[in-house]
């Protein structure tokens, strides 16, 4: 006698009698009566459904028990389909789970008969099935009924569509390998469905894991999107805004855990450092301290990373949690940025360029850079995305260029993201490996006719009241094109060893301006630039350095030269500019958005897109020998 009970819906003892009357009434043949009995010898805790998945309960005794449940509820009778409900919530490891010869055979029959469970009363059969854990596992014939049943489903009953879709998109935390079922659905319903778009949309956002979650989960998530945008352009905008969104995130909180670091170290070194023995070395290692400042081989971040495993002891548990913190968040964001940048590039091709493909994606990166990228400050990872593609063509690189020379000097755009657009237009210049000769030469070009004709509309206010930082979006353009000197200077001669667009005298006009942007620009770029400039007999810088220094120093100590009133005025308005301003001036001055990446893997990648300071500029390294 084969037992059919469920003790969730009828408690063992009370309802033997009733449970048996309405068994009575499923006959599937003159030989087999179903009905309910305890079998306390073979199973003395009465539970689930386990006896219809018994191996002599066959395929055709089920088949008729499933179409006996659909007639039950025609009588409003749900109990036998309840039955099968609850078998299919069972967990994968559960012996109680339907068995996938059932599964079959219970899909077939309901994707015939889709009218009939269109009511309240099959509404928990069918999130029972859209929910069936790990469906995706299922051997191949299985697979196919269930991806079979559920386009009958929603096709039949749309409304069930924002369900299932909202199951698939929960479950993008899975590897690419094991998603092709759920990509395969998405993509016949968001054609079949396109106004689902809406509401695909802000599920991405709800299930995008934490950037607390794990590497894994997060780089599937960001797999998955990738993949979602190849079949779904519509969603492009949308996804590329999220995955930019969350990168940005895991960028900024990396960057606040090293400068929290920075500062934890600084306070230990100052308190236990050699003030002689610093002085002793101070003159020996001025080049390279420089050089690393301006855009060193390796930045301090990148030595903090590969040093991580070495700590010494004794250090406080503070550090070493926060060390660990920054190892995952950095492993994250190299994973996810190798990622990225691999999808793009491989998308970005003349044939795609050409067909207009290419065009759209690189459209919707430029923009998102613009609004995401750009007016965040302190990023240092994020930007090489826009880096490494736009130098995937020549045609690329142009329009990125275009892109950062009108923000820099658009009579529309905020005093800071002008400067901050200037700040990424030299980094760019200076460190972008494929750049063209003519590219440099024309953005150099550019910035120098800008400034001069600064200089001649502005330079008599600098004698009239207010602070210097009215001219800030000067010293910008300025130390954009010092930079850019620094790194590329070898490109601005021509064949007869002439300084392409005058630069020789541009500078040296430039210098003794009323404006004297040594004074006010970045300290090290502007040393650097000294150094290079009088090697190359363009200017000599020191002398205009040394008075500024002087000058400082003599506002800080509160003394002046001549005790006149003008002196005086002079002094307060140096105060005002050396003061919250200044500093806040300085700090924007001192980012350099493409410096050396301290992502190991995707640092490989960019080798080939980078140029390194000693590459630039080998011939202004300190020698070995005065180390």
């Amino acid at each position: 006698m084969i037992a059919i009970t469920n003790s969730n819906k009828h408690p063992a003892q009370d309802n033997i009698s009733s449970t048996t009357s309405k068994r009575r009434k499923v006959e599937f043949s003159n030989e087999v009566t179903f009905h309910a009995m305890l079998n306390n010898e073979k199973n003395d805790d009465v539970t689930g459904v386990t006896n219809i998945n018994d191996e002599g309960f066959s395929s055709a005794m089920y088949k008729r028990f499933v179409k006996a449940a659909l007639d039950d509820l025609d009588k409003k009778d749900t109990t036998q389909l309840n039955m099968i409900a609850n078998q299919l919530s069972f967990p994968v490891k559960s012996p109680e789970r339907i068995n996938p010869e059932n599964l079959n055979v219970l899909l077939d029959i309901l994707s015939s008969n889709i009218n009939k469970i269109d009511s309240t009363r099959g509404n928990n059969l069918i999130q029972s099935i859209i929910n069936f854990e790990k469906w995706w596992e299922l051997p191949s014939p299985s697979l196919n009924k269930y991806m079979f049943f559920i386009r009958i489903l929603c096709s039949s009953i749309p409304k069930w569509w924002q369900d299932v879709s909202l199951n698939l998109i929960s479950n993008m935390t899975l590897p690419l390998s094991k998603t092709e079922s759920h990509h395969e659905i998405l993509s016949y319903f968001l054609k079949m469905i396109p106004s689902s778009i809406n509401f695909i949309d802000s599920y991405l956002v709800k299930f995008f894991p934490n950037k607390n979650d794990t590497k894994k989960k997060i780089v599937n998530y960001v797999s998955n999107m990738l993949k979602l945008i190849s079949y779904c352009k519509e969603l492009r905008f949308q996804i590329w805004s999220l995955i930019i969104e969350r990168v940005i995130s895991i960028d900024v909180e990396l960057q606040n855990e090293l400068d929290e670091m920075d500062d934890d170290i600084e306070d230990n070194f100052e308190e236990s450092e050699d003030e002689d023995d610093e002085d002793d070395e101070n003159d020996d290692d001025e080049d390279d301290e420089l050089l690393n400042d301006v855009g060193g081989v390796e930045s301090d971040d990148e030595s903090k990373l590969d040093e991580e495993d070495d700590e010494m002891e004794g250090d406080e548990e503070y550090n070493v949690e926060a060390t660990q913190g920054i190892k995952e968040l950095s492993l994250k964001l190299d994973s996810i940025m190798m990622i990225v940048s691999d999808c793009i590039g491989k998308e970005l091709t003349p044939e795609s360029l050409e067909s207009g493909e290419g065009i759209g994606i690189f459209n919707t990166l430029i923009t998102l850079f613009k609004t995401h990228i750009l007016p965040t400050y302190y990023t240092r990872s994020i930007q090489y995305i826009m880096f490494h593609i736009s130098q995937q063509q020549p045609e690329l690189m142009d329009s990125f260029l275009v892109t950062l020379i009108d923000t820099s000097f658009s009579t529309n755009e905020t005093s800071e993201k002008k400067i901050k657009s200037l700040q990424y237009l030299g980094s760019y210049i200076a460190r972008a490996k494929r750049l063209s000769r003519q590219q440099i030469v024309f953005v150099a070009s550019y910035i120098t006719s800008w400034l001069n004709r600064y200089v001649i509309e502005r330079e008599e206010e600098v004698d009239q009241p207010g602070g210097m930082e009215r001219f800030k979006h000067f010293y910008a353009a300025f130390q954009a094109l010092c930079y850019i000197f620094c790194f590329r200077h070898n490109f601005f001669k021509d064949q007869d060893g002439n300084w392409e667009i005058e630069l020789d005298k541009f500078f040296q006009r430039m210098i003794i301006s009323k404006f004297n942007p040594l004074k006010y620009c970045n300290e090290n770029v502007m040393l650097m630039f000294a150094k290079i400039t009088q090697k190359e007999d363009i200017a000599y810088c020191f002398s205009i350095i040394e008075k500024n220094n002087n000058e400082r120093l003599r506002g800080i100590m509160g003394k002046a030269d001549n005790p006149g009133s003008d002196s005086k005025k002079q002094l307060a308005s140096a105060s005002t500019w050396s003061l919250a301003t200044r500093q806040q001036f300085i700090d924007l001055q001192s980012y350099f958005p493409f410096d050396p990446l301290f992502l190991k893997n995707y640092k490989r990648m960019m080798k080939d897109y980078y140029i390194e300071w000693s590459e630039a500029s080998s011939d202004y390294e300190s020698d070995e020998s005065d180390e």
